[in-house]
């Protein structure tokens, strides 16, 4: 039989077809320079035209000496030096592979001086985490939205709304007192409130659940009166830079593009007070803020912290008043499941959590069992026709009232109409803004600076928008 060399260098092939040990055959070379073949087979051999053991039974066995065949010395040479590069390749591969493994450790374990301090200037090559915040989810896993079925009206705004704004939500369906048990009461309950209160705190729980059944890693919970600017992604994108901020996240990548270490994003509310003491982030020129005079009727006082009325202020949340919209991780639900339902032993002998959903949330938030921020002022309003919580009976029976939008510059759903007939521009929802009229795509994403407290006043630190 003729050998020729293989490409493998632990192989020598006969010239009419591929012997290998890897299938059963076995290769030895002696003194002599010949070649010795013992082919072992279990059913398959390979196409050797040599053997006669063509048509056995599966479990047989063959074995088969082969005939002696002399293998010229230069062949076996060329085999050896084979053999040895191949081994010094492999060798060499390993070792290049371990020195990449040692330095990839070197560079999570003890990253470069600029990313040690959880406070820098963010350069414009960061700005990748931001794209997340324009998928259909803004950059968390899921958008839920709590609607009664009695009122597909306000389905009907959301999801033409979340249309427009290229955004997809999901339904966590409303509570009704009639609905609830008397034992699923939690026993720190404050029975002074209504039904209909515990009813409404009840479906934000449901959205509790559901995010924790579904270990999802962060989601934002809507109520469906809610409204948003027509450039809420870009909005959310700065805000994305100003909590990352207060958070000391490094450009390093985040499961998050909000950061990893927050239970809320207050985005949605009808007061807010903020940590004393604490760093703040300023984002200045932003054109999506109302002026003074049109803000939301808020319920808390303004914080106490010099603001341009042309900056949004973002900070670490103490308080909160209304629960419109807000963004929720994985564990602050795991965290909110238990204080308000499965077991308020503990929280509940601390601070009040016996109250409305949005009052419990920001007793928690200011006791620091969660931690929670938000921008002032709001980032989105609502969408007014009537109340599922408050309205009186008799007042569900009359007409519905021409809607209206408060909160935000540039209203998703009063736009409606002008952006499905193709209007390059949107109008403001009150005639005396700066800007009536503007294109949502000509407003940017803005960074703005991080004030942190010190002995003899604020350190600014700058965080640009990504170019």
């Amino acid at each position: 039989m003729q050998f020729r060399l293989c490409p493998s260098p632990h192989l020598l092939c006969p010239a009419t077809g591929l012997i290998d040990k890897d299938f059963g055959s076995e290769y030895k070379v002696f003194p002599s320079y010949t070649l010795q073949r013992q082919v072992i087979t279990h059913g398959t051999l390979l196409n050797d035209p040599d053997s006669s053991a063509t048509n056995l039974k599966p479990q047989n066995r063959l074995r088969e000496k082969a005939s002696t065949t002399a293998i010229p010395s230069w062949v076996l040479d060329r085999f050896t030096l084979s053999m040895t590069w191949s081994i010094s390749q492999k060798r060499f591969a390993r070792l290049v592979l371990y020195v990449i493994g040692v330095a990839t450790i070197i560079f999570i374990v003890l990253p470069f001086p600029a990313f040690r301090n959880p406070v820098r200037v963010a350069s414009s090559n960061e700005g990748h985490y931001l794209r997340a915040i324009r998928n259909v989810t803004l950059g968390v896993e899921k958008i839920f939205v709590i609607n009664l079925p009695t009122r597909p009206d306000k389905r009907d705004s959301i999801i033409l709304g979340s249309s427009i704004s290229n955004f997809h939500v999901d339904w966590i369906d409303g509570v009704t007192p009639d609905q609830i048990s008397a034992l699923s009461y939690p026993y720190n309950w404050n029975h002074d409130h209504k039904t209909s209160e515990y009813a409404a705190r009840r479906a934000h729980v449901n959205a509790m659940q559901r995010i924790v059944d579904k270990g999802l890693g962060s989601a934002i919970i809507m109520e469906d009166d809610a409204d948003w600017d027509v450039t809420v992604k870009t909005q959310l994108q700065s805000l994305a830079i100003a909590v990352r901020a207060l958070q000391g996240t490094s450009p390093m990548s985040t499961a998050s593009p909000y950061g990893d270490d927050w239970d809320i994003l207050w985005l949605g509310h009808c007061g807010i007070e903020c940590q004393t003491n604490s760093s703040f982030f300023l984002t200045p020129r932003d054109p999506t803020i109302l002026p003074p005079h049109h803000f939301l009727p808020y319920w808390r006082e303004p914080p106490p912290i010099e603001r341009p009325d042309h900056a949004r202020l973002t900070c670490t949340a103490s308080d909160g008043a209304c629960s419109i919209v807000y963004a929720v991780s994985y564990r602050g639900a795991r965290k909110i499941l238990s204080a308000l339902s499965v077991n308020p032993t503990g929280i509940a002998e601390q601070i009040d959590i016996g109250a409305q959903f949005d009052v419990s949330l920001g007793r928690m938030c200011g006791n620091g069992y969660l931690r929670c921020f938000a921008t002032y002022p709001s980032l989105t309003g609502g969408y007014i026709t009537s109340s599922d919580i408050h309205d009186s009976g008799e007042s569900k029976e009359r007409s519905r009232e021409r809607p209206s939008s408060s909160g935000v510059m540039y209203s998703t759903l009063l736009n409606i109409n002008r952006i499905l007939h193709g209007e390059p521009t949107v109008h403001s929802t009150w005639d005396d803004a700066a800007t009536p009229d503007i294109r949502p795509d000509s407003i940017a994403v803005l960074g703005g600076t991080l004030q942190v407290p010190e002995e003899n006043g604020l350190r600014e630190i700058p965080f640009d928008s990504p170019s």
